[in-house]
């Protein structure tokens, strides 16, 4: 049963330097014949049991689609698929679009979560960014979804971009504390780093300065207070199936992922034949399986369950802690994340697969709000 679908929205007024997403910014494709070739698509599927719990429009920038026109697209979605289940619909917007009236037309057609594009609330992450909007702009963004009726909103912030301080951080931190979102994701700018010193010090400042105002951390990049957790992607990293629609985007079913073409034209003209856009299949195997459970366990808070404890090697101990479910990596530790895992990988690469998947049934949705 694919319990989750997330849908692409490619178009972008411009295109921001760290952005790895498939984003257009002069697509050849109008965003009135995009709908209609997702809606193509997701009729492809009809013959597969498809019961979402959470929907998600990501991109690129979903709310360069008026409102008519997602509420177009869900509408035909609703016609492929079941939507009784449905309790997280959520779109991703910058704080330069969309005024209060689209806000509350987005609200009254059933959509019930907004992920805002922040960055940073300084002018100087946002510039460093190469973002256009201001402080400001995000401050009325969400003062005014907030308005429009939307109670549960995240705010992506990214940290350890060129120049940034302990002091900038605590700034993201004050004004997180202000508007108090019931979610944050706060990934981390990689292609440049800080010094070691610096970046352990700008982490450190976030994950402390996000628990003293009541977050807790369920997943590396992601915090959220009591009940904010994001339901679909606790999806992706409990391994549930869920099905991706658009250009570039991602299904995962019978233990296998498909890849959508990131090429608009080639979606478009597979679709005007009557074909799935797919690009990549990769199968996973059982050794691949057994990585990814490990893997996307140890991302999660509640890390590996108290069954598969004997999974972590001594010397690593130090590094963990347990939990009310498992036992997770400890917050401090979270930059050595990477570094962790595959030591964990590696401390398990002798074992069969088969040994560790039976415990499958340990990791459920029991985590889900």
């Amino acid at each position: 049963m694919i319990r989750a679908i997330y849908v692409h929205i490619p178009f972008c007024s411009y295109r921001c330097p760290y952005c790895n997403f498939v984003s257009l910014t002069n697509s050849p494709i109008s965003p009135e014949d995009y709908v209609d070739l997702v809606i193509k698509e997701a009729k492809l599927y009809g013959d597969m049991r498809v019961s979402p719990e959470s929907l998600y429009f990501g991109g690129g920038t979903p709310t360069l689609l008026k409102p008519s026109l997602l509420g177009r697209l869900m509408e035909g979605l609703s016609g492929c698929f079941d939507f009784s289940n449905l309790r997280e619909v959520t779109v991703e917007r910058n704080p330069e679009t969309y005024s209060l009236k689209e806000l509350k037309a987005l609200r009254d057609m059933g959509i019930n979560r907004l992920s805002i594009g922040v960055q940073s609330f300084t002018e100087k992450g946002l510039r460093a960014l190469g973002r256009k909007h201001t402080r400001e702009d995000v401050i009325r963004a969400y003062e005014e979804s907030v308005e429009a009726g939307f109670d549960n909103i995240n705010l992506d912030l990214i940290y350890a971009y060129p120049g940034q301080s302990v002091e900038d951080v605590e700034e993201e931190i004050r004004w997180l504390g202000i508007l108090k979102p019931r979610h944050v994701s706060a990934y981390m700018l990689t292609p440049h780093l800080p010094d070691e010193e610096t970046l352990s010090s700008i982490y450190d400042a976030l994950w402390k300065g996000l628990r003293a105002l009541g977050y807790r951390r369920y997943e590396i990049s992601n915090w959220a207070l009591e009940g904010g957790e994001c339901v679909h992607n606790l999806f992706y990293w409990t391994r549930e199936e869920f099905l991706g629609l658009g250009l570039s985007a991602w299904s995962f079913y019978g233990e296998t992922r498909y890849g959508n073409t990131k090429n608009i034209l080639t979606y478009a003209e597979a679709l005007q034949e009557g074909r799935k856009p797919t690009e990549s299949v990769v199968r996973l195997g059982e050794e691949e399986r057994f990585e990814e459970f490990l893997m996307l366990c140890l991302r999660l808070r509640e890390g590996l369950p108290y069954a598969l404890e004997h999974l972590i090697p001594a010397e690593l101990e130090p590094f963990f802690e347990k939990g009310e479910r498992g036992i997770g990596i400890k917050e401090e530790f979270m930059l050595l994340a990477n570094e962790i895992i595959s030591e964990v990988l590696v401390y398990n690469s002798h074992r069969k697969a088969t040994e560790v998947l039976k415990w499958r049934r340990y990791i459920t949705m029991k985590t889900l709000p």
